[in-house]
């Protein structure tokens, strides 16, 4: 039986680019859903007028609660895998099927596309050393957390099945939520893998991660994902 891929893509005023996601992937994976957290734009509108399922947030809420909320729809639909996809184009279409394919052959629970295992391309991340140093230091904890051989603890392309997304218990609201899914993930016992992805510029627009106010809001994250049982 060939398993069915659900794309979760987390938006957050991304008109520019959405149709450009949703059309470049839609040929890839089974179905496509959209969580708008509160955009103040047409990321919503654009997306419905794609023929995906969307579910817009009133009022912008995190990365985190998008994520448990595509989790949540996932482990109640018809799909057997679950992706995660950014929005802003700087992850790549022909990255999705390597991504799921440990998945796809029972040899994994959650895949992670490693870009440290693979390639930033040129211009993909403004204070590129910076924010470079920042995922070493998170990746680093993270491995120490989970006990697992994670390489990019804050990878936003993620493969999961659904005995993963029902028993990952999730908890974060903003940031720090890809580090807790790995944690998670090495305190639940499950099958981890990764594989190398190629990361891009951005299509438009500037990352809204605060380089200096992540460690503070990711790392108390990360310490009760590692404390709870």
């Amino acid at each position: 039986m060939s398993k069915k891929i659900l794309a979760i893509i987390p938006a957050y005023n991304e008109e520019k680019s959405i149709k450009i996601v949703i059309e470049n992937i839609k040929d890839i994976v089974d179905g496509i859903l959209v969580v708008d957290d509160g955009s103040e734009d047409n990321t919503s509108k654009y997306a419905k007028e794609c023929g995906v399922e969307v579910i817009r947030f009133e009022k912008n809420r995190g990365k985190g609660v998008v994520i448990r909320e595509g989790y949540k729809y996932f482990v109640n639909s018809e799909y057997d895998i679950a992706v995660i996809y950014d929005a802003d184009g700087q992850y790549r279409k022909e990255d999705i099927i390597p991504v799921c394919e440990p998945i796809i052959k029972d040899e994994a629970d959650i895949v992670v596309g490693s870009r440290f295992l693979g390639k930033y391309c040129e211009g993909a991340n403004i204070n590129y050393r910076i924010r470079i140093l920042c995922n070493h230091i998170s990746t680093f904890v993270t491995r120490l957390m989970s006990g697992l051989p994670t390489t990019d603890a804050q990878s936003g392309l993620v493969a999961v099945n659904k005995y993963a997304a029902k028993v990952l218990d999730l908890k974060a609201d903003r940031w720090g939520i890809h580090q807790e899914i790995i944690i998670r993930a090495g305190k639940k016992g499950l099958r981890y893998k990764e594989v190398p992805i190629v990361f891009e510029k951005r299509m438009h627009g500037v990352s809204r991660l605060k380089v200096l106010k992540y460690p503070f809001i990711a790392f108390p994250v990360m310490l009760k994902a590692w404390l709870r049982k």
